[in-house]
């Protein structure tokens, strides 16, 4: 079932996507311990998206207690954030590109402790796996 990004049913798909991956799940199994893994996803707004979008997703342990699009570009629950153009994430979320690439290339950029996301590069893989999954409709610009 395709879903609309930016809904409240594409963010509770995600949910259900990190919670029934395994792969996510073990990989993650330390994210979150010990540490705020709450992360924000900063959609921000470019020709293709007039508007910017955030994604609280709500991680700890190899599970995801929540996700909702919420107000701003940041958020006080969130110990972590990563944000690039919505054209940069739609490529990500479409396999275009990997996430470690548009950061490396300075596209995304991090907020938080960069030591800590190192330390736990398989899970954030793992994660845009997940989001990477849905089968996703970007709405018109």
């Amino acid at each position: 079932m395709t879903l609309t990004f930016g809904t409240k049913a594409w963010a509770d798909a995600l949910v259900a996507e990190i919670n029934g991956s395994s792969e996510y799940r073990n990989a993650a199994a330390k994210w979150g311990d010990g540490f705020n893994g709450n992360v924000v996803l900063v959609f921000d707004a470019d020709a293709s998206q007039k508007t910017t979008r955030a994604l609280l997703v709500e991680l700890a342990k190899g599970t995801c207690r929540g996700a909702s699009f919420v107000d701003g570009v940041s958020h006080p629950a969130a110990g972590f954030g990563l944000r690039a153009p919505f054209a940069v994430w739609r490529d990500v979320l479409t396999r275009k590109t990997l996430a470690a690439t548009a950061i490396l290339t300075g596209k995304m950029k991090i907020e938080g402790d960069k030591m800590t996301l190192l330390k736990h590069t398989a899970a954030h893989r793992a994660l845009v796996a997940c989001a990477a999954a849905i089968d996703t409709e970007f709405p018109p610009a």
